[in-house]
């Protein structure tokens, strides 16, 4: 991404894209931000502040109060903390395999991420480094060695699992 490659723009100002909303780092603009920021009040609970030190935020503070009254007043609704944990499952995951939870620790959403095993086959990969999704994403010459390390060891257990269905499946057919 690139801004101002002319040099002739005056510096970006984050504010001007910046709307408040439940997601205290912004909901951006367009009707894709009106569902994330309804979203953002009834299903996903986003209670953090930023400090535009450890983050890459500027320094916002968010309180489930403030977060409550938000919502009350832009959408009618109250916030359900507990609405995603109650419909995934949480950490109670025993009916599940073959999950990666990858998380870096520069996304602002790592903090509500899985950050450990939770089994064999339900496997946390926390990357130094890392930002939202960048282990998903295409490589990219700059991309940190953690990030890399991460790919190969996603792939190899993605490879690992593919490898013991199709064991599986030639056995039963046995």
């Amino acid at each position: 991404m690139l801004y101002n490659s002319s040099g002739e723009l005056i510096c970006y100002d984050i504010y001007k894209l910046f709307h408040s909303c439940a997601d205290p780092t912004g909901c951006g603009t367009g009707p894709a931000s009106q569902s994330w920021d309804y979203q953002a009040c009834t299903e996903i609970n986003l209670l953090y502040d930023s400090n535009g030190e450890t983050d890459m935020f500027p320094k916002i503070p968010f309180t489930d109060d403030m977060r409550q009254t938000y919502c009350s007043l832009r959408w009618g609704v109250q916030p359900r903390k507990d609405w995603l944990s109650m419909q995934y499952w949480a950490e109670d995951l025993s009916g599940a395999s073959n999950i990666i939870f990858s998380n870096g620790d520069l996304d602002p959403w790592a903090g509500g991420g899985i950050r450990k095993n939770l089994s064999a086959t339900l496997i946390a990969i926390n990357i130094e480094g890392g930002a939202h999704h960048l282990d998903l994403r295409a490589s990219n010459p700059a991309d940190p060695p953690s990030v890399r390390k991460a790919r190969e060891m996603e792939s190899f257990i993605i490879q690992q699992w593919v490898k013991a269905a199709r064991l599986e499946k030639a056995f039963n057919q046995l």
